[in-house]
């Protein structure tokens, strides 16, 4: 994976980076990390601080490099937390259990499930996983796209790292996790999180799509990604959106295209997050006036190697609304269930009486859509490659004077 820090100033030519930018990363490093020297051709890792180190203080509210800026939120003095509750071990899911499937909101959750907790660590086979996506489509409708359901295409973009994760030598595209090695999660799955699917039905939509249509396939012949309108699913789609119908023998294209807006990722920083003591697949966004803005979805080692390639964008794909967790929500069995803001994943499952603090909130306001789910590409000739998931407030996102542009990821 690549880049995401640059240089605020002196603006690369286009399609170029230039080495500078890790110049910029050491003045924002702290005096404790000042011994690590970057040296080109490596990834830029920085050295653990006593806070960052398996010790109580390590278990702070604060990341080991955050100055101060609260890394977490405890969800005290809620039933929601429950110490004496006990994890039993999860059966593996089996075929069976997507026979008797009745709409998509069950059917992404199951999905989810399978495909975080067996297939992408690889404790279940390829050709389960391929007998399980026929069940679904017999029984649900809607075809997969390189193991993406078309029918729910918009969540099932938002798959983010559980674990380390290096590219495959295969065919398969950068925007699903079926191109890459390593175990994935969904932590912005609505149908996952009881404090959102738990919403009173007045209360509207739970996610908002900010992509009219998606694309695969060339552009003189594309296929147009078949998105339900299930009114349990409470998804929100742009005006002129139409669930589309038909068949394209080029579906299965490795080429995504679509419209959105976009904004320059040059300025940005990350600050690793650790829990536990332990890196987690999520860091800290830092604008160029070094506030938190938002989080992004991997580990910083991973989006900080030198490339040659780019530049860097934000891509605007969708947004969920924003909840405070209800207390009388008890402790859950299954690891994918998760809180309703950004959650933690600990290495096995989410925290349940914690979550990640999105951004500071003494400077940007709150609001239920404030948060908009973006994924940071890297530009490689005419064509991106989709880098991480990342979550920006909208005030950040706004001042950058987001334009739109077509996207043609790989």
């Amino acid at each position: 994976m690549s880049l995401i820090i640059m240089s605020a100033t002196d603006s690369p030519t286009p399609r170029t980076l230039r080495s500078s930018w890790s110049f910029t990363f050491l003045r924002r490093s702290n005096s404790k990390d000042a011994e690590s020297k970057f040296k080109p051709g490596v990834l830029l890792a920085p050295k653990l601080t006593s806070r960052s180190s398996d010790s109580e203080s390590s278990r702070s509210l604060h990341s080991n490099r955050s100055r101060g800026r609260a890394s977490f939120k405890d969800m005290v003095n809620r039933l929601r937390s429950s110490s004496s509750a006990t994890l039993v071990d999860q059966p593996l899911v089996q075929e069976s259990d997507f026979k008797q499937l009745e709409d998509w909101f069950v059917g992404f959750q199951r999905y989810n499930q399978l495909v975080t907790t067996q297939t992408s660590p690889k404790l279940a086979s390829p050709e389960s996983f391929s007998k399980i996506c026929n069940i679904m489509s017999k029984t649900l409708g809607g075809r997969f796209v390189h193991g993406l359901p078309e029918a729910v295409f918009d969540l099932s973009l938002l798959w983010c790292p559980a674990g380390s994760l290096s590219r495959k030598d295969s065919t398969e595209p950068s925007w699903s996790w079926t191109g890459w090695d390593g175990p994935i999660n969904f932590p912005f799955d609505p149908t996952s999180s009881p404090d959102l699917f738990s919403m009173p039905v007045s209360e509207g939509e739970w996610f908002r799509s900010e992509i009219v249509h998606h694309h695969v396939g060339s552009q003189e012949a594309p296929y147009t990604i078949r998105r339900e309108k299930e009114p349990r699913l409470r998804i929100h789609y742009p005006p002129y959106f139409h669930a589309p119908r038909g068949h394209d023998a080029g579906a299965e294209s490795h080429v995504l295209r679509f419209s959105a807006f976009t904004i320059p990722a040059d300025g940005f920083n990350a600050e690793q997050l650790h829990y536990e003591g332990k890196e987690i697949p999520c860091s800290h966004l830092i604008d160029e006036k070094d506030q938190h803005c938002g989080v992004i979805m991997d580990y910083k080692e991973a989006i900080s190697a030198p490339c040659s390639t780019g530049p860097f964008e934000f891509v605007l794909v969708s947004r969920n609304i924003r909840r405070q967790p209800a207390s009388h929500t008890r402790k859950p069995v299954l690891s994918t269930i998760h809180p309703p803001g950004t959650p933690i994943w600990d290495g096995a499952r989410f925290v349940w009486d914690q979550e990640i603090a999105d951004f500071d909130d003494n400077i940007f306001s709150n609001g239920p859509w404030k948060l908009l789910n973006v994924i940071l590409i890297k530009w490689v000739g005419d064509h991106a490659e989709r880098v991480a998931v990342a979550r920006i407030h909208e005030d950040v996102w706004n001042s950058r004077n987001p334009r739109k542009q077509e996207i043609v990821l790989h």
